[in-house]
């Protein structure tokens, strides 16, 4: 009987819905259209970055803080924080929701149907949210798979089912139905998020009286707040750039295509990098950097295989994995996706030195690296995508992402101290 280790079956599940999702995308290519399909990628790259913000990087800053109050027994606290963050979230959720609901629904320039999806993204951004939170404190009790069953399986599977009932009454769809899809998804997830949360938190913690530490826990998740931000407006600047700056709608088509190609890879990384950080967080918290250097180098093993077996695949089939979607997107597609597996290869290799700095409170060092990646990133967007579009836009991000996390993996190395202690990617997401 083979045994697989808790990271692959983690990974595979995850990459399941992986897959489902990018079914989706290819079946809404084709039956939206290029323009059709350009608002649901442009409404979809704005939720994405509302449901960055409204957390203001409580949902990371659980992976560090829960374990250790767990495991000290500090229940008034965990139920306080929690508590803390849901407050936090729903307003969030409400003041920004609103404000770029008002925004799209008044902008000039945006047809109907963008205001609508854009619209029906706010709506869904509370659950969405929340979501995203129950998956971190999910992981941090212990509860990775049943977490990751509902998040990356069960929300893109009902999408689709959602999506298929549309098509099938109507036989026409619009762009704005598989946004209110996708919402209707997250809404579901909330309720089955919120049950295994209950089932799973510790006996205890009900009975306790909640303590709250609101400037400390602000202060505190703070900097996972900005670099959570800047993460995702790198990878969906250039979206936002084609946008502007292209007039034809098959480049932001192009680029998002490839983008959420190169998200496959991605996606067997994030989904076991919450459960090294939690870890981590344990054995920083006991300084047990022997420990550590052990966790680095599990993580190394597991990711040398996939990681390669990417890089072949994409390298070698780029057509036609583009072309499964709309063959107006073949041509600055596959050169586009084969610079983003290249940058997504070398970040997901070095993707757990940021944690580590944050872990050690080495905030400053964080976010130079950060804005000055960001800088280069709207340098490079503004020069190359009017000349080359969507691989140029690729080219954009996958120079500022190389050089962020090569100089946040070197500065981790340096932190860890001699050789052999520990190496360049100790941290996390």
């Amino acid at each position: 009987m083979i045994h697989l280790s808790w990271g692959t079956k983690l990974s595979a599940l995850s990459l399941s819905g992986q897959v489902v999702s990018y079914v989706l995308g290819i079946f809404l290519a084709r039956q939206l259209g290029v323009q059709g399909f350009e608002v649901y990628v442009v409404a979809s790259a704005a939720f994405i970055l509302m449901v960055t913000l409204v957390p203001q990087g409580l949902e990371k800053y659980s992976l560090k803080l829960l374990p250790i109050l767990i495991e000290r027994g500090d229940y008034g606290l965990l139920r306080g924080f929690l508590r803390f963050s849901i407050r936090r979230i729903v307003l969030g959720s409400v003041l920004v929701g609103a404000a770029v609901a008002a925004w799209a629904w008044r902008m000039d320039g945006l047809s109907t149907e963008m205001r609508t999806a854009i619209v029906i993204s706010c709506l869904s951004l509370p659950a969405g949210a929340l979501v995203h939170m129950a998956l971190e404190v999910l992981t941090a009790f212990g509860r990775p798979y049943p977490a990751a069953v509902v998040f990356r399986l069960l929300v893109p599977a009902t999408a689709w089912l959602l999506v298929l009932a549309m098509w099938a009454v109507a036989m026409e769809m619009r762009a704005s139905w598989p946004i209110a899809a996708w919402g209707l998804s997250w809404c579901l997830a909330l309720v089955l998020m919120g049950r295994h949360i209950v089932q799973s938190a510790p006996a205890t913690i009900f009975a306790q009286p909640a303590i709250e530490r609101r400037r400390e826990w602000h202060v505190a998740a703070m900097p996972f707040w900005i670099y959570r931000i800047s993460i995702v407006v790198l990878a969906q600047a250039g979206v936002l750039a084609l946008e502007i700056l292209q007039p034809f709608p098959s480049a932001v088509g192009a680029f998002a295509v490839a983008m959420s190609t190169a998200a496959i890879a991605r996606v067997l990384v994030t989904s076991t990098n919450r459960v090294y950080a939690s870890r981590l967080s344990v054995l920083l918290e006991r300084d047990d950097m022997r420990a550590i250097a052990d966790l680095r180098r599990e993580r190394l093993r597991w990711l040398i295989l996939p990681v390669m077996a990417y890089l072949v695949l994409t390298f070698l089939f780029a057509s036609p994995l583009v072309g499964m979607f709309r063959p107006e997107f073949v041509q600055e597609g596959a050169p586009a996706l084969r610079v983003l597996a290249v940058a997504t290869a070398i970040s997901t290799v070095l993707a757990l030195a940021p944690t580590y700095l944050k872990h050690q409170g080495r905030n400053g060092v964080l976010f130079r690296q950060v804005a000055i990646a960001a800088v280069v990133q709207m340098a490079l967007l503004a020069l190359l995508v009017p000349r080359f579009g969507s691989v140029g836009a690729a080219t954009a991000y996958a120079i500022a992402s190389t050089f962020m996390y090569a100089s946040l993996a070197w500065r981790a190395h340096l932190g860890l101290g001699p050789p052999g202690t520990a190496g360049p990617d100790s941290g996390a997401r």
